[in-house]
């Protein structure tokens, strides 16, 4: 049975990495095709912070690492492959956590805005915001509240993508 903290880093985990994907592929008519590397600093109030890699079971560990992800006290940091399809269509693509729902979202100027709704392991609401200052980087922020498997979790999250390269290498998503 885990413990209410690995229940927390885990699903702080899990969130955070949907929020990534999120947001990465928002990149859509902003960006460049390429290598992104999109970091995270959470917050979360009350808890400990994030373990390192190695602390993690290994089952989380191997889900985080096949995102190409790495994670060092409350930020992570991971690659995306961002296609031309992807910079070509004007719309994000659905989103990566299946339990959650974009409910709205608008286009003003540079600034992406977007609120969500997540049902099951994680029941919550989120508002996040990210702004476009040129083609290869991007910041903003992201605030989560509700409870994950049935304990009160809220997070904020800052976060920013920097266009690498034009090659992937092995990154495929």
């Amino acid at each position: 049975m885990r413990s209410l903290t690995q229940i927390s880093i885990l699903g702080a985990a899990g969130i955070a990495a949907a929020s990534l994907l999120v947001v990465a592929p928002a990149l859509a008519g902003h960006g460049k095709a390429g290598l992104w590397t999109i970091t995270t600093k959470m917050e979360m109030p009350g808890m400990p912070q994030m373990p390192d890699m190695s602390q993690l079971p290994p089952e989380a560990r191997a889900r985080i690492e096949a995102m190409h992800m790495n994670m060092s006290g409350n930020s992570m940091t991971m690659q995306h492959c961002m296609t031309q399809a992807e910079v070509d269509q004007d719309k994000p693509p659905p989103m990566a956590n299946k339990e959650c729902k974009l409910v709205k979202s608008s286009m003003v100027g540079h600034t992406y805005t977007g609120d969500m709704a997540c049902t099951g392991d994680f029941n919550g609401t989120g508002h996040f915001q990210v702004t476009y200052d040129s083609g290869e980087h991007y910041a903003g922020s992201m605030d989560m509240k509700g409870s994950h498997e049935g304990h009160p979790m809220n997070m904020h999250s800052s976060f920013e993508g920097k266009w690498i390269s034009a090659s992937c290498g092995n990154v495929t998503h």
